[in-house]
């Protein structure tokens, strides 16, 4: 009777676990930023509006950076595209800069990380994707760091802000 209770307790603990497990992260979709809320937008040169689309497979994930800058109305974009092992991967950007790109999964948050050289200095950042319960609003904290080849006492070469976006579709063509 002891070994029909238990297993009857485990079916039905494994059954409720099933039911409770959530869905995977899945950022892929248009996501617009929301300015009122978001550092990125208030800074002293105004930025524009910033839409990101991405498109995340089993292996890969590709972020598009989408942004018009104020008063223009032309739009730049940059597409980099990650593996999701955490291994390092080399693309050629805009202007045929060479960035290096790698990205990893910090529990259900996406980390990814790339560096760069503008200007003769090497140009690094940091972003932590999270998404909210809805998974229709995702938050993104950027660190962006200045390797000048000089450091002085008190000098800041690194920034920190957070950005806000709200998903305006989930699907994107993969």
């Amino acid at each position: 009777m002891r070994l029909i209770k238990f297993a009857l307790s485990t079916t039905v603990l494994l059954f409720s676990l099933q039911a409770t497990a959530e869905e995977p992260i899945d950022f892929s979709g248009v996501w617009q930023m929301d300015p009122s809320r978001s550092a990125s937008a208030h800074q002293a040169t105004p930025m524009g509006t910033f839409t990101l689309v991405i498109k995340q497979g089993v292996t890969e994930l590709s972020i598009e950076t989408r942004r018009s800058e104020k008063p223009k109305s032309a739009i730049s974009s940059e597409t980099l595209t990650f593996k999701l092992d955490g291994s390092e991967n080399s693309i050629e950007g805009n202007y045929g800069v060479q960035i290096k790109v790698k990205a990893h999964w910090d529990g259900t948050k996406l980390v990814a990380e790339t560096e760069r050289r503008i200007q003769g200095s090497t140009v690094t950042t940091v972003q932590v994707f999270s998404l909210d319960a809805s998974r229709k609003e995702m938050t993104v904290d950027n660190t962006l760091t200045v390797q000048h080849g000089y450091q002085s006492l008190g000098a800041n070469n690194t920034g920190r802000g957070k950005d806000v976006y709200i998903r305006k579709t989930r699907s994107v063509n993969k």
